[in-house]
């Protein structure tokens, strides 16, 4: 069976026909099972109940005398009875299925008369000590050429005294052919009405996977590249309607993740066109004329700060690559957040000094987190560099770390130019820059990678981050992470 499989796999709307066929024959088969038994066990019934009928009718023609039995027979139903066993012997045997099974014992268990047809009749003994004893009978017996009788034996009283026995049967042949035509009928009628539960089967799993096909064809151009089509919803809300959302779904994010992945690509390629083309036209006008030593050394310095900004590009579009392949790897231990902060504070202090920022932090109480604590420095370093170059002279940022009964939160709130409402659902977008003149207000060139950076290792930690913002006024970027446990402390 598993080669036939593997030399020819069953679709599934053949494997739908032979489960749906299988399990048709098995109702079936049961049906026709309890079919047969209930018949069988109602002509057997009524076979019984004529054999009950009959040896009333025999008791009622049969009367005790002083030493003998006396048969009145006034409707005829004794006819067949002869005491003459010799005589009946000789003048030939009777058809056991159409001749009458009498058979008449007395108080002793000895034939006094029987019909012909009854001498071929293999009767068992408790036949008739079971009667003698009170007690009816009846059961099935085998005659001498193996055909089947029902045989139903009861005494006859007077005064509470059997005085006789009275044996009547009934040849199970007809009962047999009737069992054997209904076996015919029933399988007839099971075979035609498997047959058209196969073809209905085969008909209706046709017609149950036509959206499934609508579903291919439509991938299938799909496939060839028209992102933008989408499966055709069917109206009925069963298993296919929500197969057609999901595939949709997949495809609305299959087509957001495509575009932003070549958004990337492009805005990566803008970002390192830019310093590779500044380092060979300051390396080529070099090459062109002789320059003197101080000039030579402008442009080497030129030449390193934008090699710089190249290699911190390189770097952060590789951390992000790595992110998204699920390649980047964390530490798991304990971090002191406020100690982390105040540390990057200080790091950051020449820079305010510089830009004439007042820098300060508020963390009075030790918080504890759990994570890398390399990428939280990385996290509060871009977040201050953002902070500090997006503030004007004589503005200020602050840096707030607390702790609530479950969480930590890290706070950078600044006096900046401020984002404008309709570029804050953006800002954490790769290579997305709110506006132009922020760069031009800082002096600054910025890459646009650095708040994604922050956003990518904050969901990394379990942590959210949420962005208040008025142009002119400034920002509060808000980071909250889980607390480590306490025995984590």
């Amino acid at each position: 069976m598993n080669r036939l499989r593997r030399a020819w796999p069953p679709g599934v709307r053949l494997q739908l026909l032979c489960w749906y066929t299988i399990i048709f024959a098995g109702v079936l088969l049961l049906a026709g099972a309890i079919s047969y038994r209930y018949f069988e066990t109602a002509l057997e019934n009524g076979v019984d109940t004529s054999l009950r009928i009959q040896e009333q009718q025999i008791a009622a023609e049969v009367m005790p005398g002083r030493d003998t039995i006396t048969i009145h027979d006034a409707i005829g139903i004794l006819s067949g009875l002869d005491n003459d066993h010799d005589h009946s012997s000789s003048s030939g045997r009777v058809d056991i299925d159409y001749g009458a099974l009498v058979r008449l014992l007395d108080a002793h268990g000895t034939v006094l008369r029987q019909t012909p047809a009854s001498e071929d009749l293999r009767v068992p003994p408790e036949s008739i000590t079971q009667p003698l004893q009170g007690h009816s009978w009846e059961g099935t017996l085998t005659t001498t050429n193996g055909l089947e009788v029902r045989l139903y034996s009861k005494a006859m009283m007077v005064q509470g005294k059997v005085f006789a026995v009275v044996q009547v049967g009934q040849s199970l042949s007809n009962v047999h052919h009737v069992l054997q035509r209904l076996i015919l009928i029933l399988l007839a009628v099971g075979g035609l009405a498997l047959i058209l539960c196969a073809l209905s089967s085969y008909w209706l799993t046709g017609r149950a996977f036509s959206p499934i096909q609508r579903l291919i064809q439509t991938a299938r151009r799909i496939k060839e590249g028209d992102l933008r089509q989408r499966v055709s919803i069917p109206p009925a809300r069963d298993e296919i309607r929500f197969l057609a959302v999901t595939l949709n779904e997949m495809l609305d994010s299959l087509d957001q993740m495509v575009s932003r992945q070549r958004r990337f690509v492009a805005d990566a390629s803008h970002e390192l066109r830019t310093p590779v083309a500044v380092i060979r036209n300051k390396t080529s006008i070099a090459l062109l004329h002789p320059q003197t030593i101080e000039d030579y050394m402008v442009i080497l310095q030129d030449v390193n700060t934008e090699t710089e900004r190249l290699g911190h590009l390189l770097s952060d579009l590789l951390a992000l690559s790595r992110g998204d392949e699920g390649r980047a790897k964390f530490e798991q231990e304990p971090v002191r957040l406020d100690l982390l902060a105040r540390a990057t504070v200080t790091q950051a202090e020449w820079i305010a000094e510089e830009r004439a920022i007042h820098l300060s932090i508020q963390a009075e109480q030790p918080v504890t987190i759990i994570g890398d604590e390399a990428r939280f420095i990385q996290v509060v370093m871009n977040l201050l560099d953002n902070a500090l170059y997006y503030t004007r002279s004589g503005g200020s940022v602050q840096v707030v770390v607390e702790a609530t009964q479950h969480s930590a939160r890290l706070s950078v709130h600044d006096t900046g130019i401020g984002i404008a409402a309709e570029h804050l659902p953006h800002i954490f977008e790769r290579f997305y820059r709110a506006d132009p003149a922020r760069d031009q207000s800082s002096g600054r060139s910025n890459s646009g990678l650095g708040l994604a950076i922050v956003d990518w290792i904050v969901r990394i930690h379990n942590g959210t981050i949420a962005v208040e913002s008025t142009p002119g006024k400034g920002s509060c970027f808000t980071l909250t992470f889980p607390l480590a446990p306490t025995e984590a402390c």
